[in-house]
């Protein structure tokens, strides 16, 4: 497994391991390739403020406020302002609530005769999801709510925050988060 650019730079070793026994496992059909993998907290803002208005914004710096996490909220606003939706719908979460900060998620498209293959209709995808399960990953592919076919990850607790119920808890986790 080659670094592919620096996507598996601060990844979790569990996560690694489990991830290059997936590109294994899929290796007779198709090539795996990792394109996002750690997130900065700033990274997972502007992602997710990208695709949302100014009141949804909002609602999210208060929501995470009211749980407990000011600090999280703060980092939106770092990120901004904009003037109304500048981007497409990248992520359903806002800072702290992604894997990818934490190291324990990865984005990864199958690279079938030498491009990459986004038909999610396509049998790659079927082949990466059974990989994924068989290595103990957790497949977004199947979320009922927001269903994201490149995106694998250790835990089966979808959102960090309901995991670290604290600032600080949150805090240490990414202090943690030192892999390299």
């Amino acid at each position: 497994m080659n670094n592919q650019n620096g996507v598996y730079l601060g990844l979790a070793p569990a996560l690694r391991l489990r991830l290059a026994e997936l590109t294994r496992l899929c290796s007779p059909w198709f090539t795996v390739i990792a394109n996002c993998g750690v997130r900065s907290m700033a990274e997972q803002a502007r992602l997710f403020r990208q695709s949302r208005t100014k009141i949804e914004i909002n609602a999210k710096k208060q929501s995470l406020t009211d749980r407990g996490f000011p600090t999280l909220a703060a980092v939106i606003d770092a990120v901004g302002p904009q003037d109304g939706v500048i981007g497409l719908h990248m992520t359903k979460s806002a800072p702290g609530e992604s894997w990818h900060q934490y190291g324990l998620a990865v984005d990864c498209v199958p690279l079938v005769n030498g491009k990459p293959m986004w038909d999610e209709e396509h049998e790659s995808w079927e082949i990466y999801k059974e990989a994924a399960y068989m290595v103990g990953l957790s497949w977004a592919g199947d979320w009922k709510h927001y269903k994201e076919i490149s995106h694998v990850q250790v835990p089966e607790v979808r959102n960090p925050l309901t995991h670290y119920k604290t600032i600080k808890a949150v805090e240490e986790a990414l202090a943690f988060n030192v892999w390299e």
